[in-house]
């Protein structure tokens, strides 16, 4: 049977020839994802590689193209009207089997190459589940939308048998959608600024240093920029030096902040948040189109967060969390979409009242936050400023007093920053929800219900407990939230409501 005809029999099916070009750039991406623990090997052998690039580059591509045609040819999946089945692997052999009932979330992506084709990839996960449980990467966009109906379909079909209620629930996904939210150019524009990870690119190229800076000052000399005149002290005065230092240095921010937007426009681009009876619908992306879905019900989480950038803005970006177990790194926004629903600079006034629509009961906008004990600067202090100060006391050398004046900079600059940091955490509970605020230079606001916690801690060491103060860990499918250095009879008592609530409220949210 072809590729292209997606049916609900027993036979094994192969991709369609265009799969290939995905392998290729998973390929690529995954390469590029992994780059940072390949940099001391590129090191290492970064002549070799400067002076034979072609040849790297040919056997590179030839060594990804290898990679698409294997991942092709050992690559069968089934579809059947209650499951979908997936054969891949070479050494190590997969035979994914996933029923429909269990399925969480379904994403369909386009990317670049499959726009003229029209082709779509279709990933879906569990609840539970330590990694993507199944993608068929290379459907027809009109057949992978089809199956993403039939799936859903099957899913309230089975929840409405169970629950005995009407049959006009079924056609969930038939139900008129309503635009919640949309982002703009501009409003990306700001993401991308805002949002800014220039100082993980400078890392990463920590080993590099000396050879760029060769190779541009070589650059610059070829083109007539004679670098060694630009800051010979000789030649120019320290204040033109320094002005020459600054200038560059903000043309290279400029450089990276440019592309961060460039990333923001690519990831965000037409973004919109519609909502479908309990299901909101996120749609976005560029060159690669993104749809993910997410039910309402299975939302533990919602999270503000206002970096320092964002709080002079006006701006937040608002994420909706569930099972966490699918997600990868936190870094990786494609990997965490189908767990984790972003709506990027947003106003705070937007924000709550998305918050309001998710969940009704919960009144973030109006809590009153506690403080923890200020004994959490004091270790901070202890543990943290004071180790430092006297090993850089003991290093540097004592001519002129300046290592007395650094160590104090130092002592007193982080200690500002744990009582800063004191600062900015609180928490409430108002009976149906805990409320939690944390940040350093800015600030992220943390609201789940109480009923959905899976476990919950009373933390206490022995310096804690001489003062009378605890840790209270809330533990959800999303993951684990703590709040340190509260009274302890405060966390016994939260502790003894949850447990409680736990015991009467039965609630499914899966």
């Amino acid at each position: 049977m072809g590729s292209a005809q997606l049916s609900h029999k027993t036979d094994w099916q192969r991709l369609a020839p265009i799969s290939i070009i995905h392998f290729i750039f998973s390929s690529m991406i995954k390469f590029v994802h992994n780059a940072l623990f390949l940099i001391p090997i590129v090191a290492i052998n970064f002549t070799i590689i400067k002076e034979q690039p072609h040849v790297i580059l040919a056997a590179a591509l030839t060594l990804f193209t290898l990679i698409g045609l294997v991942n092709y040819f050992f690559y069968w999946f089934k579809v059947t009207t209650e499951r979908i089945e997936i054969k891949h692997g070479i050494f190590k052999k997969s035979h994914i089997i996933l029923p429909f009932e269990r399925i969480q979330n379904i994403k369909l992506s386009q990317p670049f190459y499959y726009r003229i084709s029209d082709y779509s990839c279709i990933e879906l996960d569990t609840a539970g589940s330590a990694k993507q449980e199944a993608k068929i990467v290379a459907l027809k966009t009109s057949q992978a939308k089809q199956l993403r109906i039939t799936i859903l379909e099957n899913a309230q079909l089975k929840k409405a048998a169970e629950q005995k209620s009407q049959e006009s629930e079924v056609q969930h996904c038939s139900a008129t959608e309503i635009i919640l939210n949309r982002r703009s150019l501009k409003d990306l524009v700001i993401h991308g600024v805002t949002n800014n990870r220039i100082w993980i690119f400078f890392l990463a190229l920590g080993p590099f240093y000396n050879s760029i800076s060769a190779s541009s000052f070589q650059l610059l000399n070829s083109i007539g920029i004679d670098v060694e005149t630009y800051f010979n002290l000789q030649n120019q005065a320290w204040w033109e030096i320094g002005l020459h230092l600054l200038s560059l240095t903000v043309l290279i921010l400029v450089v990276f902040v440019l592309l961060s937007v460039l990333s923001a426009i690519f990831m965000f681009y037409q973004y919109t948040l519609s909502q479908s009876q309990d299901r909101y619908i996120r749609r976005s992306g560029w060159l690669t189109k993104y749809e993910v879905s997410m039910n309402l019900s299975r939302i533990q989480l919602m999270i503000m967060e206002q970096n320092w950038l964002n709080m002079l803005l006006g701006r937040a970006n608002l994420s909706f969390e569930q099972n966490s177990s699918g997600a990868m790194s936190h870094n990786n926004s494609i990997g965490q979409m189908a767990s984790k629903l972003l709506i990027p600079s947003i106003t705070a006034a937007e924000s709550f009242t998305l918050m309001k629509n998710t969940m009704p009961n919960q009144a973030l906008d109006t809590q009153t936050f506690n403080a923890i004990s200020k004994r959490f600067i004091w270790r901070g202090v202890l543990l943290i400023a004071v180790p430092i100060s006297v090993f850089l006391l003991a290093v540097l050398p004592t001519n002129g007093g300046y290592s007395y004046l650094i160590s104090t900079s130092v002592l007193v600059l982080i200690s500002a920053l744990v009582a800063l940091r004191w600062q900015r955490w609180g928490y409430s509970v108002d009976g149906d929800y805990i409320y939690i605020r944390q940040g350093l230079f800015g600030i992220n606001y943390y609201c789940f219900p109480i009923y959905k916690a899976q476990q919950v801690k009373f933390v206490q060491s022995i310096f804690m407990r001489a003062s009378k103060l605890g840790a209270l860990q809330v533990v959800l499918a999303s993951g684990q939230q703590k709040i340190p250095y509260m009274p302890a009879d405060e966390v016994r008592a939260i502790v003894n409501g949850i447990l409680d609530r736990l015991v009467h409220d039965k609630r499914s949210w899966m």
